[in-house]
């Protein structure tokens, strides 16, 4: 009688310990996955006319054509430029091909090319 307790007693406890460590596994797995979604950038690709350059700003006015992957129409709108080099060269009314990611909140140009 004495043995069945204790052998109950354990595989309850074995039990609980597997429970334990299969619900630390999972928030685990969990937490990888965000981070690794977090670090997945998608970007996007566009072709448009430059409109307005404030360097001072790091923003560049494109009116860019429809961009497919994010199914925006036409439009003009402001983007972000965190690497002022790229635009050296392009000017206003310059026609450009353009690739940009979403940033906190902005959009980024990453590379740009006058099509003169």
């Amino acid at each position: 009688m004495k043995r069945n307790i204790s052998n109950v007693f354990a595989n309850i406890c074995s039990m609980f310990v597997l429970i334990i460590l299969s619900g630390v596994l999972a928030m685990q797995l969990a937490d990888i996955a965000i981070a690794a979604q977090e670090e997945m950038v998608v970007s996007h690709e566009g072709i448009a006319t430059v409109k307005a350059i404030d360097m001072n700003q790091g923003i560049v006015k494109l009116a860019h054509g429809p961009i497919a992957s994010l199914k925006w129409p036409a439009m003009t709108m402001d983007f972000r430029i965190e690497d002022r080099a790229l635009m050296q060269g392009i000017k206003v009314d310059d026609a450009v091909t353009f690739v940009f990611i979403q940033s906190n909140g902005d959009y980024v140009i990453t590379h740009i090319k006058s099509g003169k």
